[in-house]
């Protein structure tokens, strides 16, 4: 397992990560593993969009959509 230091952190920053360990009735280094194991769980905004654009493939041609378009136009 890695060791990771963090330098120049607020003391008011400390204060608040402390207290909010208290209350979750863990140490400090359990709670900052918490944080920094749950943003590395989280996907990235970047790789939320590219599996959006993987999955949104177009499988009409302009064509298709224009006809479309005209019909549901014949309707209303």
């Amino acid at each position: 397992m890695a060791t990771l230091y963090v330098r120049d952190l607020s003391e008011e920053a400390l204060t608040e990560l402390k207290i909010r360990a208290a209350r979750n009735r863990q140490s400090l280094q359990a709670y900052a593993r918490a944080l920094l194991e749950q943003e590395a769980a989280t996907p990235s905004l970047e790789d939320v969009l590219e599996r959006i654009r993987e999955r949104a493939t177009a499988r009409l041609s302009t064509d298709e959509v224009l006809r479309d378009i005209n019909e549901g136009r014949r309707y209303e």
